[in-house]
């Protein structure tokens, strides 16, 4: 779009020289997380909540510009008719930034929405990061007491990172707004390197804004602070690059 102009400038992969992530998982009540499944996707052997924050750099579609995020994935397992995949579902995600928005949203089927996302606040160990809009918190997320991770530690977390899959749900409604034109579960090509890892011990928060202060984002915090917290599994600090690969995204069946 616009289609008079032409579709953005190709590219096989999306790269990102340098991805800062913070991420902490905690457990939570399996019902809850089951019912914000779409269909053929049931919640993994454990209902692990992961909320994240990424500021990726030296981004190719951005003409080497950054941007950053902060989201929601669900443990998952798909159990189609003839894919079988366990990953994390994207339940949604904040962008700083329009384009990776539009990108992510209509060519992969991620949930992605407008916040404001300023870099995290770091005092010693200690880091701080928050999404917000018009000025009000949406979430945060802080890692504290935060050391290097040893060499046996980081080896385990390279490990589970070439295991890991993204999940999500591309859906485009018709032009009325009543029912889709496209809904379809999806598995995105995200791969990514860690060079240096951290741990540390994390918590969450979700903000209190009503849809009369961010119409785009108030309605959907009562769903999430569902989500409550039984128990904090890790929390780590990592980065290195990452590709997301067009070739290895597909429509899963």
């Amino acid at each position: 779009m616009p289609v008079s102009v032409g579709p953005a400038r190709p590219l096989t992969a999306g790269v990102f020289n340098d991805v800062l992530s913070m991420q902490t998982s905690y457990l939570t009540d399996k019902d809850v997380l089951a019912a914000l499944l779409p269909p053929a996707f049931e919640p993994d052997d454990e209902p692990l909540v992961t909320v994240y924050y990424r500021k990726c750099s030296g981004v190719n579609f951005l003409a080497g510009g950054c941007y950053s995020m902060m989201g929601l994935n669900l443990a998952s397992h798909f159990r189609g008719r003839q894919d079988d995949v366990r990953g994390d579902y994207a339940l949604v995600l904040w962008e700083n930034h329009i384009f990776p928005i539009l990108r992510g949203r209509e060519l992969l089927g991620v949930p992605k929405l407008l916040a404001d996302i300023p870099d995290p606040l770091v005092s010693g160990n200690n880091w701080f990061v928050q999404a917000s809009d018009a000025g009000s918190s949406l979430l945060h997320l802080n890692i504290r007491g935060a050391q290097p991770a040893g060499s046996a530690v980081l080896d385990h977390m390279r490990a589970r990172q070439k295991q890991w899959r993204w999940l999500s749900w591309r859906y485009i409604p018709n032009v009325d707004g009543a029912g889709a034109a496209l809904s379809e579960p999806t598995l995105i090509g995200w791969e990514g390197t860690i060079a240096e890892a951290w741990t540390g011990s994390g918590a969450v928060g979700f903000g209190d804004v009503t849809w009369e202060v961010s119409p785009l984002s108030g309605d959907i915090l009562p769903t999430l602070k569902a989500l409550v917290v039984r128990e904090y599994v890790q929390s780590t600090i990592t980065r290195g690059p990452a590709t997301l690969t067009r070739a290895l995204h597909r429509v899963l069946h």
